[in-house]
């Protein structure tokens, strides 16, 4: 290299430090190693892919690969046969790719594949080739779209947002290190921005087991981050994440329905709930991590694909002979921690229209980041043998109606209103958002953060103005495979605004009953307390179908036929509503009101077909009369559509607590936002009862009913609940031991 080219290389180098300067301060990278290939694959491997592709196992995989005119695929035929004809044709249209893109986002783009074909042949390639592959992989990776060349030079947010996707992970990373001894500004600029700050975001969530995106970008934004820990594993530097990463994908698990789609979660594009990058992640997690319920994903018909180039990838990472384990053996309820804030029961693990399991999403949430994640705290879903209480609305990308940034998304679908949350309403309020619009509509939910930021800049933001709930409490148990009980609360004050309220907590618990009539009872309990007496609380609960109203009854059916099958939906959801005591409750939905906002009499609507899941009602509940603070108490059933009766339902309030008894099962929770030190209530159901208290101090608590100690029982600082069997009967609980009451008979704890 002449000196020239040298002065201009240390130039380039300054400039970009100077304009990425936060970046690299203090920040270790993972040095290169010489010669090719390293771009997922090192010659230490080779023996191992031509023992791969010579094996039954992998006889699929070989077969697509060797038979696809794909560049990739001729690259990679190549790398593992040496033949020439092959890498040529891979050299050529790949180059040709990459000069017709102006993209980097996707997994599958040029830029990405093309750092594979540099890599692999670059033995074949000629120093022209390789020059204009160079220029064109600066020329992509300068998009605007994402961080810039070199990176940093634009805005991004290692947070949220398309700079999350492919132009660092799977394009500048990969390329940069393809292209290492011809050009060091590329990776070394990209990996020290990526191991300061999109490394510690990742480290940051993952503890959480899910993907603050949602169900349809979970796979979107996570291919690629599982993907760079491969990159940097076979250049021999180990984790570069937290092993909390092999559970993100469980998010996929738990929240799969038996109908086969997913729970609904942030900008929900994908309403099959199977697009191929679902099997993508699976596969490279189940491999990375030796993960036998995740290869059960991977090698199962739960979603399409492969996709051509899942080929390639499950060539160069899938071990031998990795086993696989039945979902059925994982724990029927899964709480993801904090900063998701989420917790899942499920009744059972059958798949199908027909199933007779439940599944349930009880979310208190905790972190807002902003991109395609709604603004989701405090709400639940339920499903059984079809979708009863549901999240509403409708995204598309592409679709103008119902795309990112349209008056349905930004006054509907990502609103608190669209979901099963509480409303406060402030007149008032004015719910500022850095969009086009430059607000959203008033619809009494949760606020936009950091004053309608939407895209937090950095991880330091994330954690101190993007809070918006905390998870206070949960437990499940007694048995933690298949519990009885599954229960979560939280606080979720700061999702509201300051001005509005002072309190606003949930607590959420599913009974899994063993009843085959009466398979799953959720139980939700809300304090609000607001700073205006004349500000309308609300309580919501969405549907497919019209709900009827019958009292304080409220049953919601699906008997809608499945979009794929010849079978019917046939579940039905049972409301009771005990609290507020007077209350009203009406219907809001149907033509022309589907996706209605009451402050401005708009209704914003949306269509798409199935099995899109767009919501078509909702039943509203408030108190009567207007107060400062108010209690919801709501007891949800499910059953079967064609079930006559209902169970009978007692409420519960008195000294300082609220709870319900239903089945033989009784919950009892703190009316007040403190824990209880003490408590005295009265179960009426005559059945032998199942008790949860809930809010109670850490501690040994002794239980007496009518003046006999029957059982003493330890509350968790994690779970401040106790759990036992019992009777009808009064029932007083105390910390420490009260010698002075008498000890009865023992009852089977």
């Amino acid at each position: 290299m002449s000196i020239k080219n040298n002065i201009c290389l240390i130039g380039c180098i300054i400039t970009a430090t100077m304009l990425c300067a936060p970046m690299l301060q203090a920040v270790t990278i993972p040095t290169v190693p010489s010669g090719h290939p390293r771009v997922y694959v090192r010659p230490t491997d080779i023996p191992e892919l031509k023992a791969k592709i010579n094996s039954s196992e992998f006889s699929s995989a070989w077969n697509t690969v060797k038979n696809s005119s794909q560049p990739l695929c001729k690259a990679f035929v190549y790398l593992v046969t040496d033949d020439e004809a092959a890498g040529r044709t891979a050299i050529t249209k790949g180059l040709s790719a990459i000069q017709s893109t102006s993209a980097g986002r996707s997994f599958d783009t040029p830029f990405h594949f093309g750092a594979c074909i540099y890599d692999w042949c670059y033995d074949l390639m000629t120093t022209a080739e390789k020059d204009a592959f160079i220029q064109e992989f600066k020329r992509v990776a300068d998009n605007s779209d994402g961080p810039g060349y070199p990176a940093g030079k634009d805005s991004y947010s290692p947070v949220a947002g398309h700079s999350n996707e492919g132009w660092l992970q799977t394009g500048q990373l990969p390329v940069g290190i393809a292209i290492y001894d011809e050009s060091k500004l590329m990776y070394d600029i990209a990996a020290k921005l990526y191991f300061q700050e999109f490394v510690p975001v990742r480290n940051f969530y993952y503890p959480g087991h899910a993907h603050y995106t949602g169900d349809t970008y979970l796979p979107t934004r996570f291919q690629h981050e599982q993907t760079v820990s491969w990159l940097f594993r076979r250049l021999g530097k180990g984790d570069i994440f937290s092993r909390e990463q092999q559970f993100v994908p469980y998010q996929l698990i738990y929240n799969m329905r038996p109908d086969g789609q997913q729970i609904r979660s942030g900008d929900s594009g994908d309403d099959a709930g199977t697009r191929s990058n679902k099997k993508l992640i699976s596969m490279l997690t189940a491999s990375y991590y030796n993960d036998p319920y995740l290869m059960t994903l991977t090698k199962g018909s739960y979603f399409q694909g492969p996709a051509w180039y899942d080929h390639v990838f499950e060539l160069l990472f899938m071990p031998w002979n990795i086993p696989k384990r039945p979902l059925s053996e994982l724990p029927k309820t899964k709480f993801f921690a904090d900063p998701h804030g989420e917790m899942v029961a499920r009744t059972g693990w059958n798949m199908g229209v027909d199933s007779d399991d439940a599944v349930v999403q009880m979310r208190i949430g905790g972190i807002f980041y902003g991109g395609h994640q709604k603004k989701d705290f405090g709400v639940f879903q339920i499903y059984y043998k079809g979708p009863l209480a549901i999240c509403t609305g409708l995204y598309k990308g592409s679709v103008a109606q119902i795309a990112w940034d349209s008056p349905h998304w930004r006054n509907y679908q990502h609103q608190s209103i669209s979901q099963n949350s509480l409303l406060i309403y402030d007149p008032s309020e004015v719910m500022k958002i850095k969009r086009p619009g430059g607000k959203s509509d008033n619809d009494g939910g949760a606020r936009w953060p950091n004053n309608g930021d939407v895209l937090p800049s950095s991880l330091e933001d994330l954690k101190n103005k993007y809070r918006m709930a905390q998870v206070t409490a949960h437990e499940f148990g007694p048995d933690t495979i298949t519990p009885q009980y599954s229960y979560i609360a939280g606080d979720i004050s700061q999702a509201y605004n300051a001005n509005k309220i002072d309190e606003a907590t949930r607590s959420m618990l599913t009974w899994n009953t063993g009843n085959a009539t009466y398979p799953a009872v959720v139980v939700i309990f809300d304090r609000v307390k607001s700073d205006n007496a004349s500000f309308k609380k609300t309580w919501l609960l969405h549907s497919m179908q019209q709900p009827t109203i019958s009292n304080r009854t409220i049953a919601i059916v699906r008997d809608t036929r499945h979009y794929k099958s010849s079978k019917y939906y046939c579940g039905k959801l049972v409301t009771e509503s005990l609290l507020p005591a007077q209350a009203t409750m009406k219907k809001v939905g149907g033509p022309g009101k589907a996706f209605w906002v009451e402050s401005t009499k708009k209704n914003y609507a949306a269509s798409k077909a199935a099995p899109a899941e767009a919501g078509a009602w909702r039943v509203e509940v408030s108190p009567s009369t207007a107060a400062k603070s108010d209690r919801f108490l709501h007891v949800m059933t499910v059953m079967d559509k064609g079930t006559s009766s209902n169970p009978a339902v007692w409420k519960i309030q008195e000294n300082g607590v609220v709870g319900a008894s239903v089945l033989g099962r009784t919950v009892v929770f703190s009316d007040a936002s403190t824990l209880l030190t003490s408590a005295q209530f009265t179960i009426q159901d005559s059945n032998n009862t199942k008790v949860l208290v809930c809010g109670l101090e850490p501690g040994t608590w002794n239980v007496y009913r009518n003046g006999y100690k029957i059982v003493t029982k330890t509350a968790t600082s994690d779970g401040q609940c106790i759990y036992f069997n019992g009777q009808s009967g009064t029932y007083t609980l105390s910390r420490g031991r009260l010698e002075h009451l008498r000890h009865g008979p023992d009852i089977r704890h």
